[in-house]
């Protein structure tokens, strides 16, 4: 656990702002050096893989994701917000009051602090700042909030979303020596616009995923509940979230049978002691790509509950990111005991499939609103490219 608190610390140190996550890509990749771990990296994704010790061939993938919304500064007068769920809230707080943000250079040094006084309501979500100093182009705009203050039973820090899985998950890279799966580490570049990396990985297969496979998406989302009357109320304070679906999309909804992430999840908890709740939420995250070409039936999100996620910007009221302490042991003890599971134990399993019986009569998934996403996606793909290959 302190080994993972002192990554997830220094990891708010590091500049990151949407399209321009190259700090936190250098991080992970920096941390893997030093550990003698080999990897490979893409303009979208870092990888790196242990095969399974009885080599049965199938794959464990654990993704988390390297970026976190913020500004990106054209000059010392305007930027972009990007990764921002609409502008309307963040809008109507900045005509009462301006807020404070760190300003880093393309370079990544800390250069002031400015004023953000202006949103525009709008896609574009063009700001507007008061600076009294040069601003170089695409420089980094991060909220001036706390960046890591520990209390007895929460950490509060600048970027939990998602940087608290990337600190557990390179935990976990560095200690797991043997596992019963070939596991697939993945570490996604772009997630907070349209989960552009997984988008990618997903629609050209990259990893080579099987409907055998499962993925585990490491996420600390909002706990805001799908239709709770029928599928229950998801708690902040309950314990860790596995997460079934997204707004309009059950998770692996295109490919009949068990969902084995959940299953594998849900039965090591039961077997440990760990808390951990079941159902449906709202939000966006990487398994929605990967559900989208039906890759695998196996995939779920495994979600440490965050009060403030995205600083409360998509609240309007802006402040650190909050997590529970007790959460980030527990996702830590559940994945170590996930990567060391004997996959015969896993298929001979009586557990009951959440997503198995959604999918009998589903009410979860939107179909038009993933073909609205779908398209979105496809012209970003295009239109981002030049952005991706830079960095």
């Amino acid at each position: 656990m302190n080994d993972i608190k002192q990554i997830f610390k220094e990891y708010q140190e590091v500049p990151n702002v949407p399209f321009q996550q190259r700090f936190t890509s250098q991080f992970v990749i920096d941390f893997l050096k030093s550990n003698n771990i080999e990897y490979k990296e893409t303009n979208y994704i870092i990888t790196i893989k242990k095969p399974s010790r009885n080599s049965n061939g199938r794959k464990l993938v654990l993704i988390a994701h390297l970026d976190h919304p913020g500004i990106v500064l054209k000059n010392n007068k305007e930027g972009v917000f990007l990764g921002l769920i609409g502008a309307k809230k963040l809008h109507a707080a900045l005509v009462e009051s301006s807020i404070d943000l760190r300003v880093f250079d393309p370079k990544g040094k800390y250069i002031g602090i400015v004023q953000l006084i202006g949103l525009e309501d709008s896609p574009k979500q063009i700001v507007n700042i008061k600076a009294d100093f040069t601003i170089p182009r695409n420089s980094f705009g991060m909220f001036n909030v706390t960046s890591f203050k520990e209390t007895t039973d929460t950490i509060q820090v600048y970027n939990a979303d998602d940087g608290v899985m990337v600190s557990v998950m390179l935990d976990l890279i560095r200690n797991t020596k043997d596992s019963g799966f070939d596991l697939i580490f993945v570490f996604t570049k772009h997630e907070e616009v349209r989960q552009v990396s997984s988008w990618h990985l997903a629609k050209h297969n990259t990893l080579d995923i099987k409907p055998e496979d499962i993925i585990i998406n490491l996420e600390s989302l909002k706990t805001q509940s799908v239709n709770p009357e029928k599928y229950g109320e998801i708690d902040y304070n309950k314990g860790l979230t596995l997460q079934l679906s997204n707004i309009g999309c059950l998770f692996g909804y295109k490919n009949p049978g068990k969902n084995f992430a959940e299953v594998l999840l849900k039965d090591i908890a039961q077997r440990n002691g760990v808390p951990l709740q079941v159902g449906l939420i709202k939000d966006s995250c990487d398994s929605r790509p990967l559900t989208h070409f039906g890759l695998t039936p196996n995939i779920c999100t495994l979600t440490i509950p965050n009060k403030y996620k995205h600083n409360g910007a998509d609240d309007g009221k802006i402040r650190s990111e909050e997590i529970l302490k007790k959460d980030i042991e527990s996702v830590a003890n559940l994945l170590v005991k996930a990567l060391g599971s004997d996959i015969k134990t896993l298929e001979e399993s009586k557990t009951e499939s959440l997503s198995e019986k959604i999918k009998e009569d589903d009410d979860v998934t939107d179909l038009e609103l993933m073909k609205e996403r779908e398209l979105v996606n496809e012209r970003i793909e295009v239109s981002y490219k030049d952005i991706i290959r830079r960095g």
